[in-house]
């Protein structure tokens, strides 16, 4: 990844976040997350549904 953008994000009423950025070796990744009025296994479940949707548009 060779490109940098900044993106801004205006997470007051968010119930969770993740971050993923690549890491400091080659193949890894940096991952920052937290939830609010959230469990994480309740966040961990919506992130597999997220999952799901994302394999169903490459599937198409």
């Amino acid at each position: 990844m060779s490109e940098t953008t900044i993106t801004a994000i205006d997470g007051t009423d968010a119930l969770a976040f993740v971050i993923i950025r690549p890491g400091q070796s080659d193949g890894s990744v940096s991952i920052e997350a937290a939830a609010k009025g959230l469990s994480k296994p309740a966040a961990a479940h919506l992130l597999r549904q997220v999952a799901d949707l994302w394999d169903a548009e490459v599937g198409q």
